[in-house]
């Protein structure tokens, strides 16, 4: 059961993973200012419809009581820590791609930004 409701953010959370892992010039720069960027809204976008995914999973599923009960600091603090790690492999393992702090923040506004629309959605 516990898939059953979490799947789709698991698999988006691989997504973003395959979307990182390409090479930076693979992305148009639609630049107007450094902060911005098409690739700052980018994080930003799929880092808050993750946290939506994971929150309405963890609520969902029946199999933890524990992610049920706390669905929304689990979702909001491991899609943080998600996208650190991402920056971290970014840096280490994927070519022509490194860590870069701004998109770091661009991840955290968008697991804020994500609370806030569950929030707007559900509650």
């Amino acid at each position: 059961m516990f898939l059953k409701h979490t799947y789709v953010a698991f698999l988006w959370a691989l997504l973003i993973l395959a979307l990182c892992g390409l090479p930076g010039n693979e992305f148009p720069d639609l630049s107007f200012w450094r902060l911005l960027t098409f690739d700052k809204f980018a994080h930003a976008f799929v880092f808050s419809v993750l946290v939506v995914l994971l929150i309405v999973g963890f609520k969902k599923q029946r199999t933890f009581f524990f992610l049920r009960e706390n669905a929304i600091k689990i979702s909001f603090y491991s899609s943080i820590a998600y996208g650190g790690i991402v920056e971290i492999l970014q840096q280490i393992l994927f070519a022509g791609r490194s860590a870069d702090l701004l998109d770091f923040l661009s991840n955290g506004v968008g697991c804020l930004v994500g609370l806030l629309c569950f929030y707007l959605i559900y509650i």
